[in-house]
């Protein structure tokens, strides 16, 4: 209970949550492996991508080619939304080109319903974390808004389009 107050408190000041090792590996539970394809989220371990280990109940953990999974607990009253944040690689005039570009350190804003403000920040393999209250969230910093709900206890998982690259 006091770590997850304590991870609460962190994630609202916006301390960003570490990705790889830390306080999330617990091997030998279940979670559902989620990989990023280039323009979305898909279910599947991928073939040596990046992954997104989701576990309801649990804060979600990128991982790469290990088998760790969630094992922090959510807080009672909150979701998680969980994503990539990505630059657009693909056509130009000469040849089809294809796929994206993590955008790192990414700065995002997640504006609630009565105008309340969350910040999270795309890590160096342009990945986010944040914990929030469950409700319908304006995804803020990649063009247009997404909107974003969150469920307590569970992840939502999105992509982030933060631009598009045309290449010759």
């Amino acid at each position: 209970m006091k770590r997850s107050i304590l991870l609460f408190l962190l994630l609202s000041l916006g301390v960003a949550l570490p990705s790889e090792g830390g306080m999330f590996g617990n091997p030998g539970q279940s979670g559902h492996p989620w990989y990023f394809n280039g323009r979305e989220f898909v279910p599947g371990p991928g073939s040596g991508a990046m992954v997104v280990m989701v576990r309801d109940g649990y804060l979600p953990v990128v991982r790469t080619g290990d088998d760790s999974v969630p094992s922090v607990t959510m807080p009672d009253d909150l979701g998680v939304v969980a994503g990539i944040c990505y630059l657009q690689v693909s056509g130009g005039k000469l040849a089809n080109q294809g796929g994206a570009s993590p955008s790192v350190g990414h700065p995002l804003e997640f504006v609630g319903a009565l105008g309340m403000v969350w910040h999270a920040t795309s890590d160096g393999n342009g990945f986010f974390v944040l914990p929030l209250p469950g409700g319908s969230y304006d995804a803020r910093g990649t063009g247009a808004p997404v909107r974003v709900t969150v469920t307590a206890g569970k992840t939502s998982l999105v992509a982030l389009r933060t631009g598009k690259r045309m290449v010759d």
